[in-house]
């Protein structure tokens, strides 16, 4: 005799791009979601939410079923949790590895298996609808750099500072500005923003303080999310404002030259460690060698939906195929703390019919007089 254990996927968020991609819906406080194989999928909700969410469901229409969760409750969370997984008779849960550590724990006592899920790979390959509202938010974002432009445009040049409407300019100052702006736009910026000159702009992941200064590079990467759909748009522009430094003008043109030949290059079928590959090759030849301290020093790109970084990434060790529904960032780099970073970035859509389309429509310029 064959015995078949019951099992059911299970997550418990409340804004997290894993639910978000299984339900459609967000919520204040966590709540729980249950699909066991061949039936509807089940959210629960107490009575502040139940209405609220039950009819968002329902506009949906995408066969989630709502239930309330009086119905199971316990005094804590977890033993709600571990009732509601009783009286549906699951003895195995796959969750996410982003669970909260009490629930796991919580559940493996009530004598439940748990096997860990890869949810992040089922938002590898997009809907149509769904690049169209990554195309959108890409539109917002691209206002935001219009801004951004427009200030530096706008400022001008005192000794060693950058001064805008009689005001220093400052990383502080024009991450507030682009918040505000996108925040009007009704995006949020979960995730940070990047306002770096200068030696810090040498640094890829450093979000930038204090004064932006002038001749220096200064770049700006920003990766806003809609707070209606929950799709992110991810863009990198590197300005001067003034007479760019030496050996920044030439950092520029090869980043320049590598991103658009990438860009332009990247189809259906490559393996995402040959693309990379190739942006390693092109930079060498510029001469320009990988290093994991100076110059090109990090991935070519990434996935982008939900979450800002996701799946298949560009970079040495994914052997994944791009495909089509998958949309991915360019944003080759260079970085040298005695001359500063370049990055430019745009992100390239692979639409379900087969065809490609850089989706970034704001250009390259560099020197901002």
């Amino acid at each position: 005799m064959i015995y078949y254990m019951k099992s059911a996927f299970v997550l418990v968020d409340s804004k997290g791009p894993e639910i978000l991609h299984r339900t459609g819906i967000t919520a204040p406080d966590a709540f729980i979601y249950i699909a066991v194989a061949g039936e509807d999928p089940v959210v629960f909700f107490d009575a502040r939410e139940y209405d609220v969410q039950l009819q968002k469901i329902q506009q949906l229409g995408n066969g989630v079923r709502v239930e309330r969760l009086e119905s199971y409750m316990q005094k804590k969370f977890s033993q709600t949790l571990i009732k509601i997984l009783q009286c549906y008779g699951i003895q195995e849960v796959k969750i996410s590895p982003n669970m909260p550590y009490v629930l796991v724990r919580e559940i493996e006592n009530a004598g439940i298996n748990i096997a860990i899920h890869d949810f992040e790979s089922e938002r590898d390959v997009k809907t149509e609808q769904e690049l169209q509202h990554m195309i959108e938010a890409q539109r917002i974002n691209e206002s935001a750099f219009l801004l951004a432009y427009d200030i530096l445009s706008q400022s001008i040049i005192s000794g060693e500072l950058i001064m805008y409407e009689g005001k220093t300019l400052t990383s502080e100052y024009m991450k507030f500005r682009l918040r505000t702006h996108l925040l009007e736009q009704g995006y949020d910026c979960p995730d940070g923003i990047i306002v770096a000159s200068g030696a810090q702009s040498a640094r890829p992941h450093d979000e930038g303080c204090g004064n932006l200064l002038p001749h220096e590079a200064i770049i700006i990467d920003i990766f806003p999310r809609s707070e209606k759909t929950g799709f992110y748009a991810d863009m990198t522009r590197t300005f001067v404002k003034g007479t760019p430094k030496k050996g920044l003008e030439e950092l520029f043109t090869a980043v320049q030259e590598v991103q658009k030949e990438i860009a332009d290059s990247i189809a259906i079928g490559a393996v995402c460690s040959d693309v990379h590959a190739r942006t390693v090759e092109a930079f060498r030849k510029r001469g320009y060698p990988t290093s994991p301290e100076r110059g090109f020093m990090h991935g070519t790109g990434h996935s982008l939906g939900l979450s800002v970084h996701e799946g298949p990434r560009l970079n040495a060790v994914c052997d994944r195929i791009i495909q089509p529904g998958m949309t991915l960032t360019i944003e080759p780099g260079l970085y040298y703390p005695d001359v500063g970073g370049v990055r430019i970035e745009d992100v390239v859509v692979f639409h379900l019919d087969g065809t490609k389309e850089n989706i970034t429509q704001f250009n390259k310029s560099f020197f901002i007089p």
